[in-house]
């Protein structure tokens, strides 16, 4: 049992760290790890918490005003088991760590990963309401792609995302790639980063207007579902989350990620609550079944006033509403920007038949936890011997869970 359980550590490690560094929208967000969990385990459904930053209110007078800087967080439901089993004979448990990390344990990482990264793109479609760039126009030269990366920067700043971080946007290779073709490799990269391209090949992370723009795959695209009609607010004075409207065609259903404007509703400096002259954008987290009358469930919730006032005021009875795009659209391609606090990903350790964090499992089995706090994940592998097949199983387990924290720090770029 010894040397299985020196394998298994090995190979749990290599799989925590092949993981890191197959993830990419992932590493750049918020990630936090549960220690709550260490002992007991965790099982879906459980509640993570993710740390948030400390925040000030306005202060002024010469009297110290001293103010509880107690850490905050924000619940997050783990929500999915990220799992990969693999079985092997019996003889492949003498292979170096290479072979095996070359042959299964890499693989199943980078698909681990790329789930990950997929459902965090989903979330930040859903919850992002803020968008540039036209749906079904193109940018066409260099002034205009420039124009679409300065003003995602501007949607992000206006919502007090910190200029002196760093933000982050992802895009599918064409967008990268017409940043070298526009800007030149010198400008669009730092040196460092340009040498290792021209070596690899491989257009890693890029820099310009403030981004470093990650290239990836596979990502969320925009629709709008099915609209028609004079939609309109369906009566005064509302806030929250959901939104009465009227007016629309019979068949209306808006698909989630929609986003949408309201006649007279502006947004509001989160800090001074002025008015910034441009209509908040709000978007739909949920889809409803097609109607003329439709309760949309929205992001951001609506606060007329308050310490969390985010508009300048509640929509006004038969305010017209205004959809970013036109019926039926699909597959609009945008790029994401993003600071790294507007979404986190979650994660505890498993419990149960994913591995038994406490060691005390079964007989003939082996299982290793490995926690890498300062990348806020946790992972499990467990192996046992099957009698029926005489093979080893092999699978790794991490328990996750994605959260908007602050969504106005992320901006859609369409293209």
């Amino acid at each position: 049992m010894s040397n299985d359980l020196l394998v298994i550590g090995d190979m749990a490690q290599e799989a925590e760290m092949s993981l890191s560094n197959a993830l990419g929208f992932t590493k750049t967000v918020n990630r936090s790890y549960d220690d709550r969990f260490g002992r007991t385990g965790a099982k879906i459904g459980a509640i993570a918490n993710a740390r948030l930053p400390a925040q000030f209110r306005f202060s002024d007078g010469l009297d110290i005003d001293v103010q509880a800087l107690n850490d905050a967080y924000r619940p997050v439901v783990l929500n999915k088991n990220y799992q990969r089993s693999w079985s092997m004979d019996r003889t492949e448990a003498y292979l170096s760590i290479d072979e095996m990390a070359s042959r299964y344990i890499r693989p199943a990482m980078l698909s681990m990963a790329a789930e990950i990264d997929r459902d965090g793109r989903a979330i930040a479609n859903k919850y992002t309401a803020n968008t540039v760039g036209t749906v079904g126009t193109s940018y066409s030269s260099r002034d205009t792609y420039a124009d679409l990366l300065i003003g995602a920067r501007e949607k992000i700043v206006e919502n007090l995302g910190p200029t002196d971080e760093t933000f982050y946007m992802v895009a599918n290779s064409k967008f990268v790639g017409d940043g070298f073709k526009y800007f030149g490799l010198t400008t669009f990269n730092p040196q460092g980063v340009m040498g290792d391209a021209v070596t690899s090949g491989k257009i890693g992370t890029s820099e310009i207007a403030g981004f470093k723009i990650m290239e990836q795959q596979s990502l969320a695209t925009y629709s709008t579902g099915t609209h028609g009609g004079t939609p309109a607010v369906n009566g005064a004075n509302q806030s929250g989350s959901t939104l009465n409207t009227d007016g629309w065609s019979v068949g209306t259903t808006l698909d989630v990620g929609t986003v949408f404007t309201v006649a007279n509703v502006f947004a509001v400096n989160p800090q001074t609550k002025e008015s910034t002259g441009v209509l908040q954008q709000f978007v739909v987290t949920a889809k409803n079944a097609a109607g003329a009358t439709q309760a949309l469930q929205i992001e951001p919730a609506i606060v007329p006033s308050g310490e969390r006032q985010n508009v300048t005021g509640s929509p006004a009875d038969n305010a017209l509403l205004t959809v970013v795009g036109a019926s039926g659209v699909t597959g609009q391609k945008f790029a994401l920007g993003y600071h790294p606090l507007a979404f986190t990903f979650a994660c505890a350790d498993v419990t149960g038949a994913e591995g038994d964090p406490t060691g005390a499992i079964a007989e003939g089995t082996a299982s290793q936890r490995i926690v890498l706090e300062d990348l806020g994940l946790s992972m499990t592998m467990t192996s046992a011997f099957d009698i029926r097949s005489n093979k080893i199983l092999v699978r790794c387990d991490l328990l996750g869970g994605w959260a908007p924290i602050y969504p106005q720090l992320a901006v859609k770029a369409f293209h």
